[in-house]
């Protein structure tokens, strides 16, 4: 493993932390008991289905700039796939001390390694979360929005023993920004090259003796203005990478950026295209859902929502139907 900037703060030595007091609990939900609980420093809320069963699978859902926890909750309505598939659902919260806008700082490595920061604030609700309420411990998924999802595909190489499949919804790829300036200029011209980024990310999973496959789906708008459309393509290349060396330690294109499927629909009013890539197996690995014509907006989210479009495919459903394929002992 290259010596880099990450691999260097890692060595330092990083400390989880630590769990706060629960909070009390907050307004019931229409159905399962939806509570606000407290974890080192940050809130976060956590919905529970009455279809939850003895070891249900966890989903972890992480709002982006300008959004709240809870706003970020009624815009996926991830809680309503939450009670038909039953599986518990967490919304970590940002605050504003941290960050003005309500961002979660990806584009610093002090929150995005193993053991520091908000990576670590995150990892520690999660487990936090599974142990309190019996969660499958290889069911356990990540996705997000905007600054939220650009946390995921670090978050699944840093705790791939903790998460099995992710979610990138307008996001970024692994490590694609180390400033805030950084950050900004990758938001509209992409970040490094997501191939060196795929390995980068391999070389951290293998360096805490993990090398599972890290299944990965991503959403873009062709649109977003916001987080431009390159930054999509590259999470896709970066995670074909990343899985192309899990599956047999080997840069060899067992999983390569040729798709193994291809094929187009039509939301409710937006079309969409997608493209698979699959394992040996023929199981789809990686997946990007490109949506015609959307802007920085969670695709097929509440009508009426701030950062929502209607419109496109149910991103909730059709995440938690991606992830649910994938446990991490695969």
């Amino acid at each position: 493993m290259k010596l880099d900037r990450r691999t260097l703060l890692r060595s330092a030595g990083g400390t989880l932390a630590t769990a706060g007091v629960l909070g009390s609990a907050g307004t019931a939900a229409a159905a399962g008991s939806y509570t606000n609980h407290y974890y080192d420093g940050f809130d976060y809320w956590k919905y529970v289905p009455d279809s939850a069963g003895s070891n249900p699978p966890l989903v972890v859902m992480l709002h982006g700039c300008s959004q709240i926890a809870d706003q970020f909750r009624r815009e996926t309505r991830m809680n309503d796939v939450a009670d038909r598939e039953g599986f518990v659902v967490i919304y970590p919260d940002q605050y504003d001390a941290r960050n003005a806008a309500r961002c979660w700082n990806w584009f610093y490595d002090a929150n995005t390694t193993r053991g520091y920061g908000e990576a670590a604030v995150i990892a520690g609700m999660t487990e936090t979360t599974i142990d309190a309420e019996n969660c499958d411990p290889e069911r356990v998924y990540v996705a997000g929005l905007s600054a939220g999802t650009a946390m995921v595909p670090n978050l699944l190489a840093e705790y791939a023993d903790i998460y099995a499949a992710g979610g990138i919804h307008s996001g970024l790829e692994y490590d694609a920004a180390d400033t805030a300036t950084g950050g900004t200029a990758a938001m509209t011209y992409g970040g490094p090259d997501p191939s060196d980024k795929g390995i980068d990310a391999y070389d951290t999973m293998e360096s805490y003796g993990i090398t599972s496959e890290l299944p990965t789906i991503v959403f873009h708008g062709t649109s977003d203005t916001t987080v431009y459309p390159i930054n999509g393509e590259q999470a896709t290349i970066q995670a074909i990478q990343t899985n192309d060396l899990a599956v047999d330690g080997a840069n060899d294109g067992d999983v390569d950026t040729t798709a193994d499927s291809t094929y187009t629909g039509q939301g409710p009013s937006l079309d969409y295209s997608v493209a698979e890539y699959h394992d040996e197996s023929g199981d789809s690995l990686v997946e990007y859902w490109q949506v015609d014509g959307m802007d920085h907006a969670w695709s097929g989210g509440a009508s009426g929502g701030e950062f929502t479009a209607p419109g496109g495919p149910d991103a909730s459903r059709i995440i938690w139907e991606f992830v649910s394929g994938h446990t991490r002992d695969e």
